[in-house]
């Protein structure tokens, strides 16, 4: 037996366990991202919240009311509308103290 061949031997070995290994983590990570591209967008407070709204009829949503419905601190509360605005689903209407936001299927009506 010749060491030279069993050290080469448990080289090449490694290397194809090593290969295979990045070869699944790789693929585990593509199945991973996969699955998140199906999912929603947003978290499930804020899905909880949409659901909650749309069965109240709500068409126009305020800073405060996003806050009294979610739980959320104001800081909060403005990201989740920036997003929503963001992804289309709200608009947002007016300025300072005033700003709202619509649903953006309910934007020309009162």
């Amino acid at each position: 037996m010749n060491i030279g061949s069993t050290s080469e031997a448990v080289f090449w070995t490694a290397l194809v366990v090593f290969t295979l290994g990045v070869l699944l983590e790789l693929w585990m990570r593509q199945i991973s991202v996969r699955e998140k591209t199906h999912e929603k967008p947003y978290s499930k407070r804020i899905d909880s919240a949409l659901h909650h709204l749309k069965h109240q009829g709500v068409k126009k949503i305020t800073n405060d009311f996003w806050q009294e419905i979610t739980g959320v601190s104001h800081a909060t509360a403005t990201r989740d509308l920036s997003e929503l605005e963001d992804m289309g689903i709200l608009k947002k209407k007016g300025r300072g103290r005033g700003v709202h936001y619509v649903f953006t299927k309910h934007e020309g009506k009162k």
